[in-house]
């Protein structure tokens, strides 16, 4: 072998050793191994001069296998992202001259392609190689696809399939010199060849890489809500729970974040309008700002006009991340401390992005994490799916844990689960599961027939997979309601206190307000603050 190579550098010229060099550099600009760069440049241009450094660049390679030569391997890059920014480095070492970093947000990258960011890096700085971009601003869930390339004693070694999943904002550094402290990045690093398994989970219409990535979380920890998560809603409710609350979007004494926290604690519209100078029998116009349909009852009502109550008695809250962050298939998780007082309802559900199964009467369905109400003293949680609004329909997908007496809810915070999986869904709360639908063993929605009546949407249903409604991405929504004509059924016997309303009674708002006066309304709301931890999502 060392004869080969001595007889090919004694009989080049100093041209082809130029030549040699040319090739080895532009290889190594294009981040591709010499001696492939060489056999491809030889076939496009059937270059004979290049021949014998073809040989010589395969000489090398097996002078290094016959010497045991150990073999390089690109360190593990470190990616740190904060709330502005990110940076990814590797260790520095004799014999690095280069590093450089290729990457795109959100999508695999197709072979060795450069990329959104392709940046060399020709000086290590205090120990590490370090690529920065000090203006993107990642969001949580976010997934970094890359590849990077090392020279290292003049030869190039590339790392590829590169996968960081961003699960939380580290910290700024500063260099301690310890390679081993990461500075606080949250990140799930999914590289070829790790434990990664393959998830169904979307966000926000992508594929997901790997299933147990943080999806989505907030821990409240602001002020006030992310508008980057979340919106609040400001309108009227109405079709079709008809809810007898008003959701703003301004009232702070009623949606509050703090101590890393959110509370909701309805309040009296009449005192609000109080507050704010205007009367509860006057129209009532949101402006521009209200959520609903402009100009629908659901941004303009006229308590002159009718004869009985139309602008809703009570002041509660709503936000959602609608048109921020919607998910197919994964696992939800909230913790949160219910409100425990009569007619009111927290609203811990999932909501179809697209009603792609029907507009009207949650036909494109609605999932329902948690959902509970108070009788007499005795706390109801519910939980599970709604494929109707209708009475009939309503509650035949949903659940009843049965030992709400032992938890205790409504005094004390618990993590309620929903999981979302291809195959079913199941709901839980401290882990306890106690609903599941599974499509096999319970029939396809679609085939739900009672009482001589099929769904009013089953020929759509029919287009859909086997879980449809629950087969599109859904987005979360959070709030409190009280009243409204489904939620609390005129077929239950024994409400205690008596339930002062009829669902089908035009007048039912005004005669729950007149029952909450008559008890005092901040001695009947005194138990009623909704308390939410956090949430987050995962893939499944």
């Amino acid at each position: 072998i060392s004869a080969n190579v001595s007889f090919i550098l004694a009989s080049s010229t100093w041209r082809r050793y130029s030549l040699l060099e040319d090739v080895r550099e532009t290889a190594v600009r294009q981040h591709v191994p010499t001696i492939e760069f060489t056999r491809k440049f030889a076939e496009k241009y059937n270059y004979k001069m290049l021949r014998p450094l073809l040989v010589y660049a395969v000489c090398s390679y097996i002078v290094a296998a016959v010497y045991a030569i150990p073999p390089y391997e690109v360190p593990k890059a470190k990616i740190d992202v904060y709330a502005k920014g990110f940076e990814v480095s590797i260790p520095d070492e004799e014999g690095i001259t280069l590093f450089a970093f290729h990457g795109k947000l959100n999508e695999e990258m197709n072979g060795l392609e450069a990329g959104t960011w392709a940046r060399d890096i020709t000086k290590a700085k205090n120990g590490r190689w370090t690529f920065r971009d000090p203006n993107t601003k990642l969001k949580l869930g976010d997934t970094l696809y890359y590849w990077t390339y090392v020279i290292y004693n003049g030869l190039g070694y590339r790392e590829d399939d590169g996968v960081f999943v961003v699960n939380e904002y580290a910290t700024p550094m500063v260099n301690t010199g310890d390679d081993t402290k990461q500075g606080g990045a949250g990140l799930l690093d999914v590289r070829s060849g790790s434990s990664c398994q393959k998830t169904p989970s979307r966000r926000n219409g992508l594929e997901m890489r790997c299933a147990n990535q943080l999806l989505f979380d907030d821990d409240f920890n602001g002020s006030r809500l992310d508008k980057n998560k979340w919106s609040v809603e400001r309108r009227f409710p109405t079709k079709p729970d008809y809810e007898y609350n008003l959701y703003l979007d301004d009232a702070t004494d009623v949606l509050q974040v703090g101590n890393g926290m959110v509370t909701i604690k309805p309040k009296l519209t009449d005192r609000h309008f109080q507050q704010h100078a205007k009367p509860l029998h006057a129209k009532y116009d949101l402006g521009e700002t209200c959520t609903g349909a402009q100009g629908s009852e659901e941004c303009v009502r006229d308590g002159a006009a009718t004869a009985y109550i139309s602008i809703p008695p009570f002041i509660t809250a709503q936000f959602s991340t609608k048109g921020q962050f919607s998910f197919k298939y994964g696992r939800i998780e909230i913790r949160a401390k219910l409100p425990r007082v009569n007619w009111v309802f927290p609203q811990l559900w999932l909501q179809p992005v697209n009603e792609k199964y029907g507009a009207d009467q949650y036909q494109s369905g609605q999932m329902r994490i948690a959902f509970s109400y108070i009788n007499d003293t005795q706390m109801q949680l519910f939980g599970g799916l709604i494929v109707n609004a209708n009475d009939k329909w309503r509650f035949e997908k949903m659940c009843e844990f049965s030992d709400t007496a032992i938890f205790n809810l409504g005094n004390d915070f618990h993590t309620y689960k929903l999981v979302w999986t291809e195959n079913e869904i199941s709901v839980a709360v401290d882990n306890q599961n106690y609903c599941t639908f599974n499509p096999v063993k319970d029939g396809v929605i679609a085939d739900m027939y009672k009482d001589g009546e099929e769904l009013p949407n089953k020929g759509l249903l029919q287009k859909g997979g086997k879980l449809a409604p629950f087969d599109e991405e859904f987005y979360i929504t959070m709030g409190y309601g009280i009243g409204g004509v489904h939620d609390f059924s005129d077929n239950l016997y024994g409400w205690r206190p008596e339930k002062p309303w009829g669902n089908t009674n035009p007048r039912g708002m005004g005669s729950l307000y007149k029952q909450v006066k008559a008890l005092h309304f901040d001695r009947w709301i005194s138990s009623g603050d909704m308390v939410i931890d956090f949430v987050k999502v995962y893939s499944i």
